[in-house]
């Protein structure tokens, strides 16, 4: 891509990070159409297919969204370790544009599925693969960590894009807004540097000089005599060298590794259980006649989330890590409990008719924002940078599968649970604040602090120091602690 010479490295990889976040706002966009369009397959008269559908065959609509999803996450983990994160991306973005022709030529209700289908395995890879490209491109962790706040953020916009195209827009605009916006990312994207780390891996020292110059702001002669370019390009031939002489680093503590494992797992499969997703799908149904219109209540909640999302991105970066995960979970888990009682016990509080009417949506839009503000982009920001690089990308794409997998059975069991009588839509409340819960109980006494800290800081505070020192090496991880397994 070619960029004018005043761009600096910073502003570089702030762009290569915003068009691959088009890949989020894309999947944000058709999750958001979604609820309209389930109503639009039901109807008899203003089907765009051959023939309605049942709500239960709408049901799996997003059901083959989050269960393709499991499927792309659960492979991108390797994929980007062999092929490169770019490359990942790359395919990731073609798969969208086959979701969305599968709905502007589809005219069955098979071919809708198809549509998710693409569109969830494209999501499901761009959700962990993204975050380990940021986290390779970026010049320090400081960067690394606001960047990877913007895809909670452009995932937001586009469920609030999504919410607005699917109830105000006809049906056949949206596909071709959904297919332009594809579009856009697949002719941009390749002129995208792959990551200076994946030509370190493969030992291409040529490419690995070209990556790290693109992404530094170097395109000058005189410019590559840079005191910081070459410190950190040494820092990357050391490491080139020390993997032909198969020199190993030393070992770190098992004890730190299985801690660090076990909570990351549970940081990033709560984070997903905490419901947001569910919410937005169901929001007519955890709502009912409350709030405003349907349609309104569905904007409203999404244009919540994307103030949470828009409030990390600004100050998130510049606050202590353990204490925005704490206290955005718990706060979040306070609105859905209160919201729980409320559903089960309001009608005996006698609040008024407008606290009856509001109270919902704002207790739902509350939770939205919290879990925006903190929750869901720290799950990728905190574990890229506790645990070793090659550990962190297999078991960031494993829990992401799990978590996925357990949205799909949340999804497909809704309708069962909506029609029991009792606990009905509550149990799933209880669920999302036990989920938000555990987060803020485990974030204090279990996770390091990592903000402004130097890996070494990290791995002492966590206990992990023997006669040979703190396990460093020489890796050039930029957020991720330098070690190899």
């Amino acid at each position: 891509m070619c960029l004018p010479k005043g761009v600096s490295g910073l502003a570089i990889q702030s762009i290569a990070a915003a068009i691959g976040n088009i890949l989020c706002f894309n999947f944000g966009l058709m999750f958001g159409i979604t609820p309209a369009h389930m109503t639009l397959y039901e109807s008899e008269l203003e089907t765009p297919l051959n023939m309605a559908t049942d709500p239960a065959g709408t049901a799996w609509l997003t059901g083959y969204l989050f269960l393709s999803a499991a499927i792309g996450a659960l492979c991108s983990g390797c994929l980007a370790l062999k092929i490169g994160p770019k490359s990942v991306l790359h395919c990731s973005g073609l798969l969208q544009i086959f979701g969305w022709f599968c709905i502007h030529f589809g005219y069955d209700i098979v071919h809708i599925y198809a549509s998710r289908i693409f569109v969830g395995m494209s999501a499901g890879a761009a959700f962990v693969v993204l975050p380990i490209f940021i986290n390779e491109i970026s010049e320090t962790r400081e960067k690394a960590a606001s960047l990877t706040f913007t895809i909670e953020l452009w995932r937001t916009l586009g469920i609030l894009a999504g919410f607005v195209l699917g109830f105000y827009v006809p049906y056949d605009l949206v596909n071709i807004v959904g297919c332009s916006v594809s579009v856009v990312f697949a002719m941009t994207f390749p002129f995208v540097q792959e990551s200076p780390h994946y030509y370190l891996r493969k030992n291409n020292v040529a490419g690995l000089e070209k990556a790290l110059r693109w992404y530094r702001g170097i395109r000058d002669i005189d410019d590559r005599e840079k005191p910081e370019y070459l410190s950190e390009l040494a820092e990357f031939q050391a490491e080139m060298q020390s993997q032909v002489k198969n020199v190993g680093t030393t070992p770190m503590s098992q004890g730190y590794i299985v801690r660090l494992t076990f909570v990351s797992f549970l940081l990033t499969v709560c984070a997903k259980l905490s419901g947001v997703l569910v919410e937005l799908n169901y929001a007519a149904d955890f709502l009912g006649r409350t709030g405003y219109s349907t349609e309104i209540n569905y904007v409203v909640l999404a244009t919540a989330q994307c103030a949470g999302a828009l409030f990390a991105r600004l100050v998130g970066p510049r606050l202590p890590r353990k204490l925005l995960l704490c206290i955005s979970s718990l706060v979040s888990a306070g609105a859905v409990i209160a919201l729980a009682l409320f559903k089960t016990y309001g009608q005996l509080w006698l609040l008024g008719s407008w606290v009856d009417q509001y109270l919902p949506i704002i207790l739902l839009a509350a939770q939205l924002a919290f879990v925006s503000f903190g929750l869901y982009p720290l799950a990728a920001v905190v574990s890229s940078e506790v645990l070793p690089t090659k550990l962190h990308d297999l078991l960031y794409s494993l829990a992401s599968a799990f978590s996925w997998l357990l949205l799909f059975g949340m999804i497909e069991a809704f309708n069962a649970v909506k029609a029991t009588n009792a606990p009905g839509l509550v149990l799933y409340l209880w669920v999302f604040a036990a989920a938000s819960i555990f987060v803020g109980l485990i974030s204090l006494p279990l996770l390091p602090e990592t903000r402004n800290r130097r890996p070494s800081a990290v791995q002492r505070e966590l206990g992990y120091v023997d006669d040979g020192g703190v396990a460093k090496g020489s890796a050039v991880t930029n957020g991720h602690i330098a070690t190899h397994i």
